[in-house]
């Protein structure tokens, strides 16, 4: 394999089975016969535990072109694809799934627009359970107010090289790939593509997990809901203010004024529940303002295996 080669693929995984390695199978048959390029794959082990997987990314360093990066634990699939982002050396990177619900035989129909900046696969169809459709609808919303995406952005994806040295370039702790790629470039297009049932029975991406990837949307890349919040205070104190003109009024106008002991409560909760929701949501803007500062890693290499230094060792 090149030094240089033409076309990264990075692949982030956690506790997958024996059909990662029908995985690399179809993607060397895919750049080797119908691309006909040079290319490299670069498996990134996100703390995986399972004794299977670890057997099999053993036996898929001998390949050549195929690189295995060890984190020193789980990191969430955003870290780990920034972790193959940053150690690929193509001209384009093309980023798939582990879980075979993208087709590697697709990367074709995306090469054919590799003039794009960036180019994803999308689907009208999807094999995904009813929670999974809910929450990426959700998610889908807000990535169309938060971040102006017109196209979705799916696991399969091609993206030029000064893309990627652009969304390396940005110091997060907390990736988030759509937002990395939207501060760096707008011209994404789209490739419709079949999407498959997923290779494992179960979902690794737990709620929490997708929980925890929708707050780093809307906290770490954006001001949306602080905006919020301090829309609602102005809307409140304006109105607080106007209710005191009118209890003067009532009074100059000689209005009878009888004390409200549950309009006050109710006052004070509602108020004060709302002060208490504001500073919350600041705590988590500083608490990610901490990370950055104290420069928590998004990710830590273990180790580097590769057919062509077997043993080498790269930490972080």
């Amino acid at each position: 394999m090149s030094d240089h080669p033409e076309y990264s693929v990075v692949v982030p995984v956690y506790n997958s089975g024996a059909r990662l390695t029908e995985l690399v199978d179809r993607l060397e048959s895919v750049f080797r016969e119908t691309v006909q390029a040079e290319f490299e794959i670069l498996l990134v082990d996100d703390g995986s535990t399972r004794t299977e997987t670890r057997d099999c990314l053993d036996a898929l360093t001998g390949r050549p072109g195929v690189t295995v990066l060890v984190l020193t634990r789980n990191f969430g699939k955003p870290g780990a694809l920034l972790c193959g982002l940053s150690h690929s050396r193509g001209d384009w990177v093309v980023t798939i799934d582990d879980d075979l619900q993208q087709r590697p035989e697709d990367i074709p129909e995306l090469i054919k627009l590799r003039e794009h900046d960036v180019v994803s696969a999308t689907h009208s169809k999807k094999h995904h359970t009813p929670v999974q459709r809910v929450t990426s609808r959700i998610k889908r919303q807000f990535d169309r107010w938060i971040l102006q995406e017109t196209v979705a952005l799916s696991p399969l994806k091609l993206i030029r090289r000064h893309v990627v040295a652009g969304m390396i370039a940005v110091e997060t702790n907390r990736p988030f790939i759509p937002a990395l790629i939207r501060q760096v470039t707008r011209d994404v297009v789209a490739v419709e593509t079949a999407h498959a049932p997923s290779a494992y029975n179960k979902s690794r991406y737990t709620l929490g997990q997708r929980w925890s990837q929708f707050s780093n949307l809307l906290i770490g890349n954006s001001d949306m809901v602080l905006s919020a919040f301090a829309a609602l205070g102005y809307f409140l104190a304006l109105s607080s203010l106007i209710l005191i003109l009118v209890i003067i009024a009532r009074k100059l106008f000689g209005f009878p004024i009888e004390p409200g002991w549950s309009s006050l409560m109710i006052a004070i909760l509602g108020i004060g529940g709302l002060q208490l929701a504001a500073v919350g949501i600041t705590g988590q803007y500083l608490i990610r303002i901490l990370d950055i500062s104290s420069k928590k890693p998004a990710y830590l290499v273990r180790e580097i295996r590769s057919a062509r230094d077997t043993g080498d060792q790269e930490d972080y």
